[in-house]
């Protein structure tokens, strides 16, 4: 990611969780419980890799699915930001956590070896990757065969609330923000607003996903992109 946008996330890192409950009018929780139940698969354990963490809400919700479902997990949660890392780091002791771990990561030069994963996702970060088409790439690289991509993000919904959530995004989430760094949270309704989702199977299709799937949740302001990664994958 830029640096204008590691220096943005710097500066809401400490009420970014809070200002996240107020802007979904606390949806994202369960919007990321319904990720996690994506992540179950068939296997007794797995290897998850978060990428984007952020303040590590998505891992945690991973992990306390999996114990729910009697699966063991290893969760490695990835981000370019130390501040958002600081605070991920924080929460996973306050827990007692110990299948969670975190580091300063790329995600789209992914410093790890390939077929490493059964599931690599990401949370509210499509948006703000520089390049997309790359993190899938790295995505696909990164899974074993048969692996399945997560990703949970929140764009322009597509339903006949479209006008009333504009009007709230663009009125009321700035001045919610206005404490913290209005420009930021600007920034990233902007960014929501122009995402277009509908790109993300063929994209994922080209560098060898099948399968990929759009899940529309709470009127289509935010959704859930899945795909896997063949068992017999050419690469």
């Amino acid at each position: 990611m830029s640096d204008e946008n590691k220096r943005m996330f710097s500066l809401i890192a400490k009420n970014y969780d809070k200002t996240n409950r107020l802007i979904s009018l606390g949806a994202d929780s369960g919007w990321r419980k319904v990720a996690a139940k994506e992540c179950v698969t068939n296997k007794k354990a797995v290897r998850v890799l978060d990428v984007a963490t952020g303040t590590g809400e998505l891992a945690i919700a991973i992990a306390r699915q999996m114990a729910k479902e009697d699966k063991e997990a290893y969760i490695l949660g990835l981000d370019f930001n130390k501040d958002m890392l600081k605070i991920a780091r924080e929460k996973i002791a306050k827990k007692g956590m110990k299948n969670i771990e975190f580091a300063m990561g790329d995600a789209l030069a992914l410093d790890l070896g390939s077929n490493e994963f059964d599931i690599v996702t990401s949370g509210f970060a499509l948006r703000n990757f520089d390049d997309l088409q790359q993190f899938i790439r790295e995505s696909y690289r990164v899974l074993s065969p048969g692996g399945k991509i997560v990703f949970l993000d929140v764009a322009k919904p597509d339903s006949i609330f479209n006008k009333i959530f504009e009007k709230y995004y663009f009125n009321i989430v700035p001045l919610m923000g206005a404490k913290y760094s209005k420009d930021a949270y600007v920034h990233l309704i902007t960014t929501a607003w122009r995402f277009d989702k509908g790109k993300l199977p063929q994209m994922a299709k080209s560098v060898g996903f099948i399968n990929p799937k759009i899940k529309n949740l709470t009127f289509g302001t935010a959704f859930i992109f899945t795909a896997r990664k063949p068992k017999r994958a050419k690469r």
